[in-house]
């Protein structure tokens, strides 16, 4: 198969020295094949699907799936997403397959039937086996990998395929960190829906920026902004947009990513909006600080100073450039401005794409770790933040995503990095 994204986990086999990777994480299926279960999302206790992806491209990428499910490849490819699988393997889908097999007299075979069918004649291979497992160990052993070195990017799995006698004995291999590694580097057309997303992400932070008003309760103004991103395409993270910032209990608490605030805004209030959420796929992450009312000089110039000094980091994102750098440039700026307690600013940067973070580097990557950061390379995209906690005049937050180019970056979102809110 001729596809970069196929060509992207081949090179990372290559480099591990694995024959095959057995990917059934929602993500990584997507990635793989393109094909996404809708029933995947619902956050099952397992898998139903899986892709499965070997070093040699003579050995087809294939694709185990639901036999109930095989007329959703026909519907997305007529909506012009077309699965990238050479070879289906089903399974049963609790009794819905049986259900679907069961014969109907009054049944009209219509364009979909037709199309499914033709789906199932060209690709399919084996029998419908009893569950996603069954279906993964007997594609692997057909095509000679029952020996090989094959990873997998959810363990629980391997341990379910170990107790089939032709994979007895072998210890599992962790392929998710080469699975991210895959994912960091955008292809041209993944490229395309990205920037699409740029437009998209502008508008819910203006639209939230507008909202803001004296005397508005901090839920209505989450609920309004998300009732606005799903009118427009957007899928919030979680039950809101994970806005943040204002007040507990009078008090603003910055290490609080989710403040309650159940009181009216009153003037003077500083806000952090960060408007979080998915389409067509991929992540959106815009932050930007607001205050109620007219800011005080002193506010307005810590935040002029955060961001020239936002400006100047940026400059350094270029391939072979370090994120692990960022914190330190950002403390020496505002050191060299005077700001109290420069170390109260945090910078760091996290890619973006099938998920909101997606740090090339090896797991568990949600602490320090990631936090060192990674190398840049061409056509990554990812998305810098730029944070000041410091309490004497008060926090002032910002962050935009970028698509790295040899000769610098490209940002996605086009909101100005101004101080933003009712005036």
């Amino acid at each position: 198969m001729n596809d970069p994204r196929i060509d992207r986990i081949r090179a990372e086999l290559g480099r591990e020295g694995w024959d095959a990777i057995v990917l059934t994480n929602t993500h990584d299926v997507v990635y793989a094949t393109g094909y996404s279960s809708i029933m995947e999302y619902w956050t099952l206790q397992e898998p139903i699907c899986a892709a499965i992806v070997a070093k040699d491209p003579s050995i087809p990428v294939t694709l185990v799936m639901p036999e109930a499910n095989i007329a959703l490849l026909a519907v997305s490819a007529d909506s012009g997403q077309p699965d990238r699988a050479e070879e289906l393997r089903l399974t049963e889908l609790l009794t819905f397959c049986r259900m679907a097999r069961a014969p109907d007299p009054d049944a009209k075979p219509g364009p979909l039937h037709h199309k499914a069918m033709e789906i199932f004649g060209a690709r399919v291979r084996g029998k419908t086996r009893p569950n996603l497992v069954e279906g993964i160990t007997d594609a692997l052993a057909d095509h000679g990998l029952a020996r090989g070195m094959v990873a997998f990017d959810d363990l629980r799995v391997w341990l379910w395929v170990q107790k089939d006698a032709r994979f007895a004995g072998y210890a599992p291999i962790d392929g998710v960190d080469a699975m991210v590694r895959a994912r960091s580097v955008k292809t041209p057309g993944e490229m395309a829906a990205v920037r699409r997303t740029g437009p998209k992400a502008d508008a819910a932070i203006q639209f939230a920026a507008s909202q803001l008003q004296a005397g508005l309760n901090w839920t209505d103004l989450t609920l309004s902004v998300a009732g606005f991103m799903a009118a427009n395409g957007i899928t919030p993270v979680d039950e809101g947009t994970m806005l943040f910032g204002g007040a507990y209990d009078g008090e603003f608490i910055p290490e609080l990513f989710r403040t309650r605030y159940d009181r009216p805004f009153e003037p003077g209030q500083i806000v952090i909006l960060e408007t979080l959420g998915k389409t067509e796929g991929f992540w959106i992450d815009i932050n930007r600080t607001a205050v109620i009312g007219k800011p005080t000089p002193e506010y307005q110039s810590l935040h002029d100073t955060v961001r020239d000094g936002y400006l100047r980091l940026l400059e350094s994102l270029k391939p072979g450039f370090h994120t692990g750098e960022l914190t330190q440039m950002g403390h020496d700026y505002m050191r060299s401005q005077g700001i109290s307690a420069p170390e109260k600013l945090l910078v760091f940067a996290h890619g973006v794409g099938m998920m909101p973070v997606e740090s090339p580097v090896p797991g568990p990557s949600m602490g320090t770790r990631g936090a060192a950061g990674f190398t840049l390379e061409q056509d990554m995209v990812v998305s810098v933040d730029c944070l000041f906690f410091g309490a004497k005049i008060g926090p002032c937050h910002m962050e935009n995503v970028f698509i790295i180019h040899a000769d610098g970056p490209e940002p996605l979102y086009e909101t100005p990095l101004e101080l933003m809110g009712p005036r």
